[in-house]
């Protein structure tokens, strides 16, 4: 594995017309996944060159334009073919497929004249800093593959500097991953074999939950770590809890997109690396503050509808104040098992589409890919249930075996199926749980600690921007009163530390109304969502073939809600001024 270096490139290509006629570099073949894979013909090669740059997945319901603009990507489809034949060793490339188009990256399939194939992955402008997220992702596969020896796709060739390679954009080549999506036969599996690959990634997650980090941030090579800051040499300790030295790999700068997006990116901000927990969380703070005081704000749906008439009315004083407030408790308010504060990679999005099986043997994972912005964080803030296990229900009371409803037997068929679906889920979600009670208890505790305060306090700062402070402002009243277990008394009976927050009674009158403000603003949001029917994803995009009729939704919907909470045309105006789904 290498970064690109200059190689000498063919002058001639060929690619697949949509007749499958083999024409020197005129006409391609143009492959979409979204739901389903469709295929699709273009009139001439620079209306299809330019679909590879664009975003053609889907629309978008609002800001369709800024969405549109950060997902395209200039580059020489000429020079990316090329450098892929030259680096596996082909005269030239035979057809080239658009695959799954995602929020942050364009990735092909590129069929060579002899057959090999491999992936080409381009970030979008929205997918991070340049060269640091590339750099940082080209390193982290390394290490997972090669160090610890999972299943991660073996890169071939890659640049993280567009102006230096003659694609003209920042690219990874590497290896088509063997077998076929989850997503591709999970509605197929019975329990039996879903269970077996649950196992199989609490044993993955066991993996990565052994091997802790002495810094947090991101890792890189050493030769890619930034030189306005020293990057720290990653001494890591293995499952065998042994301490290892490596003279390959660093730890360099977050790429944790939380600290880029949003207009966040041009902020001069602390992006470690972090040498502790309470160094990080420190940052996240500072940097909702800095968020704050340049007045960016978030864009896309927002947790609740704020600012309108009689709503909760977000501002400066009221973000500043709190994440003040917080940061005067900070160090003594993180989760209290230390195990939970160990720096590990972890695999935050474990969804259908990212998981890869044998199709032969659905049961064995053959792949995890997208590891893009992974980053070196604390287990608390990374672990979670798998994208995968998610479902839209209860959660089981305890880890006990979950059992279907007393009525089951009365129930009609539709209910019936939609019971055992449940159950089935719930059964997974205990399944996952038990197993890492039993070989993976740092994450399951982990996991646990969500429910807690010193947890919820933690994380919380974190989301300023989508406006959580009333949230936060509850829960550091909530460590005021619980602050002598926090720290604890002496001998003497007296406070180890005094708790710095003091609340009058005015500002608790005035924190407990934005709470119930706050409150009631996300019971409208999600009264406007039911009601709508037209959301498909948390940032607006629908399928184009769904483009026409959720738009006359939205228009719809926000015709009708206009008209439940809009008393007078002045309301009206306010309301319009604030609805983030109108342009």
């Amino acid at each position: 594995m290498r970064a690109f270096r200059g190689t000498r490139l063919r002058k001639s290509i060929v690619v697949a017309s949509p007749s499958g006629q083999s024409l020197c570099g005129s006409l391609m073949k143009r492959w979409f996944r979204a739901d389903q894979r469709t295929k699709s013909g273009i009139k001439d090669a620079k209306e299809d060159r330019d679909a590879l740059r664009r975003f053609t997945s889907g629309r978008w319901l609002w800001r369709e334009q800024e969405q549109l603009a950060c997902r395209y990507v200039r580059f020489e489809l000429r020079a990316l073919l090329d450098i892929a034949a030259s680096f596996l060793g082909a005269q030239f490339c035979t057809r080239v497929l658009k695959l799954a188009e995602g929020q942050y990256n364009k990735v092909f399939l590129l069929t060579m004249n002899d057959g090999r194939e491999c992936i080409a992955k381009l970030p979008n402008p929205n997918a991070g800093r340049p060269h640091f997220t590339t750099a940082s992702e080209v390193a982290t596969m390394d290490f997972l593959r090669n160090v610890l020896e999972l299943p991660v796709p073996q890169v071939y060739a890659w640049s993280s500097r567009a102006a230096e390679n003659p694609v003209g954009a920042e690219f990874i080549l590497m290896e088509k991953q063997p077998g076929v999506m989850l997503s591709d036969v999970w509605d197929s599996l019975k329990g039996k074999s879903r269970a077996q690959l649950v196992l199989q990634v609490v044993d993955l997650e066991k993996t990565l939950a052994a091997t802790k980090f002495t810094g947090y941030g991101a890792l890189y090579y050493k030769k890619d770590s930034p030189p306005s800051r020293a990057a720290t040499a990653p001494l890591y300790v293995d499952s065998n809890r042994k301490t290892l030295p490596s003279d390959k790999f660093v730890i360099g700068p977050t790429n944790h997109r939380a600290f880029f997006d949003f207009g966040r990116g041009s902020l001069d901000i602390d992006r470690g690396p972090w040498t502790s927990a309470t160094e990080l969380v420190t940052a996240v703070a500072n940097r909702e503050i800095a968020t704050t005081r340049k007045g960016l704000k978030y864009p896309l749906m927002p947790e609740g509808l704020f600012r309108g008439p009689r709503q909760y009315q977000p501002n400066t004083a009221k973000k500043l104040a709190t994440l003040n407030n917080y940061l005067r408790v900070a160090a003594s308010t993180l989760p209290e098992n230390p195990t939970s504060h160990a720096s590990v990679l972890w695999h935050g999005d474990l969804n259908l589409q990212n998981i890869f099986v044998d199709p032969a043997e659905p049961t064995r994972i053959t792949g995890i890919i997208d590891w893009q912005s992974t980053s070196l964080s604390p287990l608390f803030t990374q672990v979670t249930r798998p994208a995968f296990l998610e479902y839209n229900g209860p959660l089981p009371e305890s880890l006990d075996k979950v059992p279907l409803p007393v009525n089951f037997d009365s129930l009609s068929p539709a209910d019936q199926r939609d019971a055992k679906a449940l159950h089935q889920a719930q059964t997974l979600h205990n399944l996952y749980l038990a197993r890492s009670l039993q070989v993976n208890p740092a994450v399951f505790d982990a996991i646990q600690g969500h429910r807690t305060l010193r947890h919820q306090v933690s994380v919380l700062p974190g989301l300023t921007i989508m406006d959580y402070e009333p949230c936060l402002a509850d829960f550091l009243r909530d460590v005021q009163k619980q602050w002598p277990d926090i720290v604890g008394r002496g001998p003497d009976g007296a406070l180890l530390v005094s708790c710095p927050l003091q609340f009058s009674v005015d500002e608790v009158r005035a924190l407990e109304r934005d709470a119930e403000l706050w409150a009631r603003g996300v019971a409208l949001m999600e009264e406007f969502i039911s009601d709508t029917g037209c959301f498909k994803h948390w940032d607006g995009r629908v399928s184009v073939q769904d483009y026409e009729l959720s738009r006359k939704q939205l228009d719809d919907g926000v015709e009708r809600f206009l008209r439940r909470e809009a008393r007078s045309d002045e309301k009206r105006r306010e309301w319009l001024e604030v609805l983030p789904f109108v342009d």
